[in-house]
């Protein structure tokens, strides 16, 4: 059986006798990019920083390649097998890209042949410029770029596109990508939740220090059973509010070719819980019901679900 990249059992941690992680459990296996979702506190940067041997478990175990985490600072062997950017990583402003990468090469027994690297990396026209005087989304291409340099097995990127535009965010995007169809696994902590929709092969979600879902982001979106029902009817935004398995009514301000034989109509949005129950109201209560059509709930609906309903509290 292939060994775990990593894996984690009954991981408990505390802060001032606060759980911050609370008998955790986790196998990651190579071939994957895993998304760990969470609210600000939650615990997703203490589990990082564990599973990096920045910081101590109280108890439980954490094996990378099989290995014990406490071994990470003295084989050299293991460190070269991780990749890892952090969000608050910074480097010298008076070196050039260059140097920077020549500096970091030396850190490996097998680096990444430099040229390869720059290219890939998109670094091309900025290897004889200094590092302060790149653009935000030019200096996370830098900071990528020498934490693959060492040629990882496994990948760690914090918060990687924080503050970034979404043309230099979109650029990111694709070197995760190549870094995957590379071999490289990567875990991936990100409080953009297209982010983890466009990348993840799989999605973690931390609440209260535990893993409340783990799957898919197509499996996450179904878990939710609520669903955006779309459709133009003459019913009020404030009636059907009021049916309590409608959770949100927004009035979509795009008017419908549809209308034109019904301008009573509004083009609505509406989210519910019961989708069937839903439809059958709107069917019952408006015969010129026209449009209509039911779909899941992005990631983001079914994040903000997950994180705050009753059943997933601790």
């Amino acid at each position: 059986m292939t060994t775990p990249y990593i894996e984690i059992t009954d991981l408990n941690k505390k802060f001032s006798q606060h759980p911050v992680l609370n008998q955790l459990n986790l196998t990651i296996q190579a071939g994957e990019i895993v998304a760990i979702l969470g609210e600000n506190g939650a615990g997703k940067t203490t589990l990082l920083n564990i599973l990096l041997g920045l910081l101590p478990a109280d108890s439980g175990e954490v094996q990378l390649f099989g290995q014990p985490v406490s071994v990470l600072q003295q084989s050299m062997a293991l460190r070269a097998n991780i990749g890892v950017m952090l969000q608050q990583a910074s480097l010298p402003g008076n070196l050039t890209v260059l140097e920077h990468l020549e500096l970091f090469s030396c850190y490996y027994p097998n680096p990444r042949p430099l040229p390869e690297l720059i290219q890939s990396c998109g670094l091309s026209d900025l290897v004889q410029q200094r590092f302060s005087s790149l653009s935000g989304g030019q200096k996370q291409a830098v900071l990528f770029a020498l934490a693959i340099i060492g040629k990882p097995a496994l990948l760690f990127l914090d918060e990687p596109t924080v503050g970034l535009d979404v043309a230099a965010r979109q650029a990111f995007w694709q070197q995760i990508r190549q870094a995957k169809a590379d071999g490289i696994s990567v875990i991936l902590t990100t409080h953009y939740l297209e982010e983890a929709d466009q990348l993840a092969s799989r999605i973690l979600v931390l609440k209260n220090g535990r893993f409340i879902a783990d799957g898919s982001p197509a499996t996450l979106k179904a878990f939710s059973q609520t669903r955006q029902i779309s459709c133009c009817s003459r019913l009020s935004q404030q009636l059907i509010s009021s049916w309590p398995e409608v959770q949100l009514v927004v009035q979509l301000a795009a008017q419908l070719t549809a209308q034109k034989d019904n301008p009573a109509a509004q083009h609505l949005q509406i989210h519910s819980s019961q989708p069937e129950q839903t439809l059958r109201r709107l069917l019952a209560l408006d015969e010129q019901l026209t449009d209509l059509t039911v779909s899941s709930v992005s990631l983001e609906q079914a994040f903000l679900h997950l994180t705050h309903s009753k059943e997933h509290s601790a």
